[in-house]
């Protein structure tokens, strides 16, 4: 095979390879309602595409570490492990997100996840612009009730048109309880409008998904 051709295909090679593993189309408009618009969201691949920021990274005092745990994951072989070393009381001094992630002004969004904590402890929604104003988009505390692996979402209307300039996660520094998270998604839609989801999405009332926050939050942080 002639030596330009061949570096040709193992290029082209990669970079199928590299899209395969992002995943996720993040360029504004280009996705289906329902689909996912976060990357490695059951943490298959560890830890790539999340990120903890914390005391240790921004001099507020919180210190907390995230690892990847195999031993009683929600979905598929892995899970998120988050553990609390020292909580500041004010949740958004740490925060488990992805970054570059977008919506569209006018457009439901939904975040929904699988949780478990060694005992009851809050997290927050942080939905929030990723360099200077940090303008903060959406929020809302979450009562993980415990042990027991349960779903959580929030489902919220985008005030603002943002392309790849805004991170998904949640605010953790209000407790040093440690928990674990699973099958993180964040798409377009309801609900029940997640392309991804294992099972169908329960109809009878008395068996919809848990969902325990406050109300929303509009300061910026």
């Amino acid at each position: 095979m002639n030596r330009v051709i061949f570096v040709n295909v193992v290029l082209m090679t990669m970079l199928i390879g590299f899209s395969a593993f992002a995943g996720t189309p993040q360029e504004l408009g280009k996705w289906e309602k329902g689909e996912l618009l976060l990357e490695n969201h059951s943490f298959e691949d560890d830890l790539a595409a999340w990120e903890l920021e914390d005391g240790q990274c921004c001099d507020r005092g919180g210190e907390y570490q995230m690892e990847i745990d195999k031993k009683n994951p929600q979905h598929g072989d892995k899970c998120l492990k988050v553990i609390g070393i020292k909580a500041t009381g004010t949740n958004w001094h740490a925060k488990v997100k992805q970054l570059n992630v977008s919506m569209e002004k006018g457009e439901t969004y939904t975040v929904i996840f699988w949780a478990r904590s060694e005992k009851p402890r809050q997290v927050s929604l942080n939905i929030q612009e990723q360099q200077d104003p940090w303008t903060f988009w959406q929020g809302g505390d979450i009562n993980l009730t415990g042990p027991e692996w349960e779903e959580y979402f929030v489902t919220f209307t985008a005030k603002e048109t943002v392309a790849r300039n805004m991170w998904v996660g949640l605010s953790v520094a209000q407790s040093d309880v440690d928990f674990w998270l699973d099958n993180f998604r964040y798409f377009e839609g309801e609900p029940e409008d997640d392309l991804s989801r294992d099972e169908p999405f329960p109809v009878d009332a008395k068996e919809k998904l848990t969902t325990q926050w406050a109300s929303v939050k509009t300061e910026r942080f």
